[in-house]
């Protein structure tokens, strides 16, 4: 692989970037001061977390949670290092708020890099943030590995030193489902598609309905709704018309609100109802109305992968769920990757690691990240169910929770 030496234009701007942005940036900041490649230093990782702006609403308590996954891999000795004769070194974060903005992001991962000189960078999420930033980690041969960056684009610009952990991917976000319909009694003939209009909804329904249509399922209809549609009657009318199996909801959680409660009220009937994205703020906004629906979830405790304990006791010292922080797992995932790697390399020694990075396998609660050549990960997800108001892992079997209720019976 050859250094990729592009630089994109926009990193010129970051001398444009105003005194009154990078002051606000570096707010509630904890500086590094990294002795890179030392066997004595604690290793940094240097990330930023969306503590305010829109996207805020998505990391409560992630500065904590951050400081308590250093604390707990420290307990249990630290980061190995083959290089410094098998001895172990603690781990220490640097941790700057973005505001949820790009700019605000550049700004500190350039810090980062420069002015505090971290070892690695672990972050940040969202693909807004996902596009400006890895330009930064090229520019000074950092390792990335990214949270919640979901957009494969984002990864196929030629980098060599940027990785991604968001969970799960477009083509194996409802595949434990699908696996699931092929073993139901009885079993759906057809599904409609109802899909928010976002690109990575968008994305999901485009793979799906192909891959259900391959699987014998007939596709019905495929109808898009704006985020801010609340008049869901006309298309609740279509889908009744249609008379579906299965009602595949393609949406985050918060658009798709006055939907499931419209479908509810106008009496759909259907053997199941699936969420794309079924979590606790949903659960929150409609209450029983969730009752008997399905969806994904990237991870739940109860599946006992590797690291599955250390993540619990992380989210529980936390005061986290997966169910109500649904971005939880790809965060926590991006700092356990980066070790391994790490721990893989022997050493702290950033091109040793960049190999170790690069197509590599690592363990996760919720099985094995695996990075194509362009350090985007193949991750799925569990079906769940909402059954008496509980979460619960129906698919697949080996770490189910509870069964399948066949057909829903709030649905019929």
């Amino acid at each position: 692989m050859k250094r990729f030496k592009h630089i994109p234009q926009f990193l010129t701007w970051l001398t444009g970037i105003t005194a009154a942005i990078a002051t606000v940036g570096f707010a509630g900041s904890t500086p590094a001061n990294a002795k890179i490649g030392s066997c004595t230093e604690p290793i940094v990782f240097g990330t930023t977390i969306s503590e305010s702006g829109p996207f805020s609403t998505l990391t409560s308590n992630w500065r904590k949670m951050t400081e308590i996954f250093a604390e707990e891999i420290n307990k249990e000795g630290g980061i190995k290092l083959a290089s410094c004769d098998g001895k172990s070194v603690p781990l220490k974060f640097a941790i700057y708020d973005d505001q949820s903005v790009p700019a605000t992001a550049v700004q500190l991962y350039e810090r980062m890099a420069s002015v505090d000189q971290v070892d690695f960078f672990v972050g940040p999420d969202w693909s807004s943030l996902g596009g400006p930033v890895p330009p930064i980690a090229e520019r000074h041969g950092i390792p990335i590995v990214m949270g919640n960056v979901a957009t494969p684009s984002l990864y196929q610009r030629g980098y060599k030193w940027v990785w991604g952990t968001p969970a799960p991917a477009v083509p194996r976000w409802s595949e434990r489902y699908f696996d699931m319909l092929t073993h139901v009694q009885p079993k759906p003939q057809t599904i409609f598609f109802l899909t928010h209009d976002n690109p990575v909804m968008k994305a999901i329904t485009a793979f799906w309905s192909k891959k259900a249509a391959a699987q014998g399922l007939k596709v019905v209809g495929e109808e898009t709704f704006s985020a801010d549609l609340k008049d869901f009657t006309a298309l609740i009318a279509k889908v009744r018309g249609a008379k579906p199996d299965i009602v595949y909801l393609s949406s985050f959680d918060n658009p798709s609100v006055p939907l499931v409660q419209q479908l509810r009220q106008l009496k759909v009937h259907a053997m199941d109802v699936h969420h794309t994205m079924l979590t606790g703020a949903l659960a929150k906004q409609v209450g029983n109305d969730l009752e008997g629906m399905t969806g994904e979830l990237t991870w739940f405790p109860s599946v006992k992968g590797p690291y599955a304990d250390l993540f619990d006791r992380v989210m529980q010292r936390t005061g986290i769920t997966m169910f109500d922080s649904i971005w939880t797992l790809a965060r926590l995932d991006s700092y356990i990757v980066m070790i391994q790697a790490i721990e893989k390399a022997g050493s702290v020694d950033r091109e040793k690691v960049q190999k170790a990075l690069y197509k590599g396998t690592f363990k996760s609660p919720a099985g094995d990240i695996v990075f194509d050549e362009h350090g985007f990960p193949d991750t799925g997800a569990f079906t769940i169910q909402m059954q008496n108001g509980k979460v619960q892992v129906i698919w697949p079997p080996d770490v189910a929770t509870a069964k399948p209720m066949w057909p829903s019976p709030t649905w019929q």
